[in-house]
């Protein structure tokens, strides 16, 4: 499968003629533009430094860079299971009666969640869903028979997001999609029996308020820079690499990124980065390597030189 540019695919989604589908388009648009996403104090930034450690010291980090070394099955079960978090919305024609059997369960299946009224989906649900998907393929015993549930893990990953990130008012299904239900809710348990029950998640989206009050200095910037930020950061969740980088980093690297008209040097980096708090240990060497590679993968959709 050809890569993609998970950025752009976020930035431009849009829906068919399909009613329901137009709906949640227009849920999503309204979730992104009126949900303000953490705080911009340091307490707030030192809680969720707390939550990554916990995360770590319960050995749920993403591991999956070096497990596709001696795994080659897994990026393709890594990249089935992200297609279908993304891009199930916008299949008009499915190439098989398998195909459509599982894009109208899943209809069937999402589109009866009572989740926050009118709020719709947000991207950090679907980032929280790929954290999922990799926390599990971390984790998962060395099998390839998981490539053939790929699919199914993604909607149980989505659905787990939903429960966990979503306001929402109880989960309504179908009856006419039982039997797809019961495996979607049984892979779903599957996956929390795997994490230990521990369904925490970090994600840069939840630093992007306090960075971009520290470090995007030109308030006439900052609106553009919040939009950038938040595209650059949904963009990673196709690359392994990015994806099992501390979500602190990439959400004060992604900032950097789109807060300034110019390109930064590694030395301006340190700078900028120097001015957070001492106690926060930020690793300046992986700051500057993510925003290289942000820089390297984002460049062509931001106003810098």
């Amino acid at each position: 499968m050809a890569e993609e540019d998970w950025g752009d695919i976020f930035t431009n989604l849009r829906m068919s003629a399909c009613r329901g589908r137009l709906q949640l388009f227009a849920r999503q648009f309204f979730a992104e533009k009126k949900i303000d996403i953490g705080e911009d104090n340091e307490d707030y930034v030192e809680n969720m430094l707390k939550e990554e450690e916990k995360i770590a010291i319960a050995g749920l980090t993403n591991t999956l860079p070096l497990r596709t070394l001696s795994l080659p099955w897994l990026p393709k079960a890594r990249r089935t299971a992200i297609y279908n978090i993304v891009f199930v919305m916008k299949i008009e024609n499915p190439i098989s009666l398998f195909s459509l059997l599982l894009l109208f369960s899943y209809y069937f299946f999402f589109e009866n969640l009572q989740f926050g009224g009118s709020l719709g989906v947000r991207k950090i649900t679907i980032y929280a869903a790929v954290i999922y998907v990799d926390r599990f393929l971390s984790l998962v015993p060395k099998k390839r028979k998981i490539l053939r549930i790929a699919v199914l893990l993604a909607y149980a990953c989505l659905y787990l997001a939903f429960e966990e990130h979503e306001d929402y008012r109880g989960l309504l299904v179908s009856v006419d999609s039982r039997s797809y239900t019961e495996s979607i809710m049984n892979l779903k348990s599957s996956v929390v029996t795997q994490f230990g029950g521990i369904v925490n998640f970090v994600t840069p989206i939840q630093f992007i308020k306090f960075f971009l009050s520290k470090l995007c200095k030109d308030f006439s910037r900052k609106e553009y820079a919040r939009i950038k930020t938040v595209e650059v950061i949904m963009s990673t969740i196709g690359d392994v690499r990015l994806m099992s980088v501390r979500a602190f980093v990439v959400g004060a690297a992604a900032t950097l990124l789109a807060s300034n008209p110019n390109i930064l040097t590694h030395e301006m980096i340190k700078e900028e980065i120097n001015a957070l708090p001492k106690k926060w240990m930020i690793p300046i060497d992986e700051m500057c390597s993510c925003y290289d590679r942000l820089l390297e993968t984002n460049r062509h959709r931001l106003d810098i030189s």
